[in-house]
């Protein structure tokens, strides 16, 4: 039979998205076929939306090696413009369930979406740098030169080092450009340096503020676009935290499934 998929990305974080159930968790082999770079159509990630109990609808995200995964960021940005041309939601707001919960989100209509966040605690000093789960695990390092930096190298060996016992993090790089940051990500799951990271891109801003001073909202500049982070600080950590960025409809096809 054939299935049909959309190709999407968000500021250079690209997805293979696909409407569906959720009886059955897909089949590792064939997700991570399908996100093969050379013998697929190639992706960060697999996402499955569809509709759910009590809220609009629900996404699914695996990694691209084939896992079920934790929350992505830029994938659920994508995700709520496939819902809405789904017709799972009309107008510009929509609540949605992902791994770490219930999210609001919204649709600007001029090619932006934003998704809030569940609230996070403060950054911790660890391993040289900082760690916080914004949905996914994620240790950030400051860095004065981001060009220099071994993303690829130095991810691996500390998501499989140090953080090994704990399923691994993603891993970060950022730098202070003014009032904005610019960010490099290695992700766990891709076992690679992404162009844009939703989840990481939350990180380097609460670390920012924590670190810089900087106040809400904080661009973010990844590889592959401009991303924004608004947040209300707390004495617990951080809610009202909004990613807000670009969603791009690449193409459709169909592969045999």
């Amino acid at each position: 039979m054939f299935r049909r998929f959309v190709k999407y990305h968000g500021s250079g974080n690209d997805f293979v998205v696909v409407s569906g159930s959720f009886e059955a968790t897909w089949p590792a082999i064939l997700v991570a076929e399908i996100c093969h770079r050379r013998f697929g159509v190639g992706a960060d990630g697999f996402m499955v939306v569809g509709p759910a109990q009590g809220v609009d609808f629900r996404v699914d995200y695996y990694n691209a090696d084939g896992r079920l995964g934790s929350l992505c960021g830029n994938g659920s940005r994508c995700a709520v413009d496939f819902a809405r041309s789904l017709g799972l939601f009309k107008g510009a707001h929509c609540r949605f369930a992902a791994a770490d919960g219930l999210h609001e989100a919204e649709w600007h209509g001029d090619g932006r979406v934003s998704v809030q966040f569940v609230d996070a605690p403060h950054p911790q000093a660890q391993h040289g740098g900082w760690f916080v789960n914004t949905g996914s695990p994620h240790h950030v390092f400051l860095a004065d030169d981001l060009e220099s930096v071994d993303a690829v190298g130095e991810g691996r060996a500390l998501r499989n080092g140090v953080y090994s016992a704990s399923g691994g993090t993603n891993v970060n790089w950022l730098a202070r450009r003014g009032d904005k940051g610019a960010l490099r990500t290695y992700e766990r799951g891709v076992e690679d340096e992404t162009l844009s990271c939703g989840t990481g891109a939350v990180a380097a801003a609460l670390v920012a503020h924590q670190q810089w001073g900087l106040p809400s909202p904080i661009g973010i500049e990844a590889l592959g676009g401009q991303l924004e982070v608004s947040f209300a600080p707390t004495e617990a950590g951080f809610t009202k935290v909004v990613l807000t960025g670009p969603v791009a409809r690449v193409f459709e096809g169909t592969w045999t499934a």
